[in-house]
């Protein structure tokens, strides 16, 4: 999701108000409790860092560049908006039109976007458009028809054994969202298409659309052999591998935290000597074997958790306050003491992807996980013959860089 929380983090949330003058901030107790909540402008100075005291304490801070963002976190934490600020919204300003954001767009007026393929000329379907297909309530009409258009033209893709979907997106990334949440998860029409498996990638330039016009975002779907790689990106160094690790029976609501839990347990999972360095793409490649009695196995339906659950397992947890309550959330859906789980969580020894402040938020019954993963450019899930009784995976994480001359 876009809408980001600060919590325990003055830093964190300094820059990103410095980088989003345009923006809205929600102020809410870290309990998440909303009785004393209220949504400001970025540019509220109620809500601007102080000397000597912190922002991000008692009350933590969701930034996010649109207010539908906003909703969309808050639908997502049970909790209805806030009220507005007041002070900060009581002339209901509107955006400048000269300010521009590095990282996300607001819808443009008079939106357009352009679909083609697959066709006699091009095996793929792409897609053209002024702004990022958004999620749920935050997409607008016309980015209605642009997704049941490539719904449908989805349907057309037909894999062959071997061939599996190949997703790019092209476009200035917004903050904190995921490459695979844009060409994929914003979409969700892959049951055909991604049977065999499906790899995503981040692209550099938007290609001409073949009407002339200039567009600020592409998207671009094709059926492609399981091995052909990436085709922007190539392996700098091995971050993280593991063998084949046992899943159990894989039920939906604890995909996540049994891939996390099973890559802790695995006696396989190797990681790199040196962890990533912050700011540094990397891509996951998995491969999941179903039991022998599943006839579709569906990896799109199951590509999200298994790599939430994945970068999750090399990442830590650093947030102290919240660490036994998350464990014990945890171990009503694990099988695994509390205990164990909050060590786990904490143990930076194979964080080589790094450290997240909430890894797992303090948020529904069994938490909500949280990990650091938009510098996840690319990615794959690929589809094994069928095992014996459980859900099983391999993989690895690798750092990766351009290739030369991508598009």
């Amino acid at each position: 999701m876009a809408a980001h929380e600060f919590r325990n983090d003055d830093r964190g949330y300094a820059t990103w108000l410095s980088a989003h003058r345009v923006g809205y901030v929600l102020n809410i107790a870290a309990s998440h409790s909303p009785a004393e909540a209220k949504v400001h402008h970025a540019r509220c100075s109620h809500i601007a860092p102080r000397d000597g005291k912190s922002a991000t304490g008692s009350y933590v801070k969701v930034c996010a560049v649109e207010l539908a963002e906003l909703q969309q976190w808050a639908a997502e934490h049970t909790l209805p908006l806030p009220p507005l600020c007041g002070s900060c919204h009581r002339a209901q300003p509107t955006r400048p039109a000269t300010v521009v954001r590095r990282h996300a767009r607001a819808p443009l007026p008079e939106s357009r976007a352009r679909t083609e393929g697959p066709n006699t000329r091009c095996g793929a379907i792409q897609a053209w458009a002024d702004d990022y297909l958004r999620y749920g309530a935050a997409r607008p009409p016309w980015q209605h028809d642009l997704r049941n258009d490539l719904r449908t033209r989805l349907q057309k893709l037909q894999p062959s054994a071997g061939q599996i979907l190949h997703a790019t997106f092209v476009g200035d990334k917004p903050d904190d969202s995921d490459v695979e949440n844009l060409v994929l998860y914003n979409v969700d029409a892959f049951k055909t298409a991604g049977a065999n498996g499906i790899r995503f990638e981040q692209g550099t330039k938007v290609p001409p659309a073949t009407d002339g016009a200039d567009y600020a975002f592409y998207y671009r779907y094709e059926l492609q052999p399981s091995s052909a790689g990436f085709h922007q990106w190539h392996a700098v160094r091995e971050l993280a591998s593991f063998d084949w690790a046992d899943l159990g029976a894989f039920p939906e609501d604890r995909r996540v935290a049994q891939v996390w839990l099973a890559l802790k347990r695995s006696h396989t999972a190797t990681v790199a000597p040196i962890p990533l360095r912050a700011g540094t793409p990397f891509a996951v490649t998995v491969t999941i074997r179903s039991p022998h009695t599943v006839s579709e196995p569906r990896p799109d339906l199951k590509m999200k958790s298994v790599l939430d659950g994945v970068i999750a397992a090399f990442q830590a947890h650093t947030d102290t306050a919240v660490l036994a309550d998350v464990a014990a959330r945890l171990a009503t859906a694990l099988p695994a003491p509390s205990t164990e789980i909050a060590h786990y969580l904490s143990d930076e020894q194979r964080a080589v992807l790094g450290t997240v402040p909430q890894l797992v938020r303090p948020h529904r019954p069994a938490g909500t996980w949280n990990p650091g993963d938009h510098w996840c450019v690319a990615g794959e899930l690929l589809a094994a013959e069928p095992g014996d009784k459980c859900w099983a995976i391999r993989g690895q994480i690798v750092e990766i860089s351009r290739e030369v001359g991508s598009r």
